[in-house]
Formats: structure tokens, C-alpha cells, sequence
């Protein structure tokens, strides 16, 4: 079986703030570790979990990255565009930049290309 997570689940997951929400997503996580079922996770569900994290929940940027990296990490957790994400959360952490302009310059250097922006700090920004 194969399911698509939403970003509800995760922020349950990672906040704790409903427990037994919490609770059913550690028992579906459980069955896809132990490769009884795939979870998959479009992109746009990683920069959901930031922007609430961050607008909603108002954690700092320190805790958001060591949240997101538990998502990007979990090797039983098939992320599209993984290892861009896992660039994008390195230079998320270097620079004072949105995580979308972190995924973006991780995908442009991921695929050799060049980012056509207006963006004075991306251009900033020789990677």
C-alpha cells in the first residue's frame, strides 16, 4: 500500500500537540519502516510544514531546521527531491534566506544551471 502524507500528520508528529493523531501517524510510520507500506511526500508538503512552523507555531529557525531534517532524513520516507532539500536545508542554515531561495539555488547547482531572478540575495549568493 502506498500513502500520500499531508502536512497536518507531520506537524502532529513533530509538535506532539494532539496526541492520539500523534499516535496514529507513528503506527503508519511504523508499518513503513518495517516496509509493510510507502509513504510519500510531494515538496510542496516540506515547505507546508515550514511555513507553519515558522508563521504559525513561531519557532525559532534553529528548531524548524532540526524538524525538517527529521522529515528530509527518514530513509523510509520517499521525499521528492530529497537531495535537494537536504542542500537547501545546509544553505537554509548558512545564509538569511527563505527556504525557497534554498531550494532553488540547491537545484540549480544540483542540475549545473543558473537561477533567473531579480532576487538581490539570491544573486548574492555564488554557489
Amino acid at each position: 500500500m502506498t500513502i500520500i502524507f499531508d502536512t497536518n500528520p507531520f506537524l502532529r508528529l513533530l509538535l506532539n500537540d494532539l496526541p492520539k493523531q500523534a499516535d496514529e501517524v507513528e503506527k503508519i510510520i511504523t508499518k513503513a519502516k518495517g516496509a509493510e507500506i510507502t509513504i510519500i511526500v510531494p515538496q510542496i508538503v516540506i515547505f507546508e510544514i515550514h511555513f507553519a512552523l515558522d508563521k504559525y507555531y513561531k519557532l525559532k529557525k534553529s528548531e524548524i531546521i532540526n524538524k525538517l531534517e527529521l522529515v528530509i532524513n527518514a530513509d523510509y520516507i520517499n521525499l521528492q527531491d530529497k537531495n535537494i532539500f537536504r542542500e537547501a536545508i545546509s544553505l537554509y542554515k548558512q545564509y538569511n534566506l527563505d527556504l525557497v531561495d534554498c531550494f532553488l539555488l540547491a537545484k540549480a547547482q544540483l542540475e549545473n544551471a543558473q537561477i533567473f531572478t531579480f532576487d538581490k540575495e539570491i544573486q548574492k549568493i555564488k554557489i
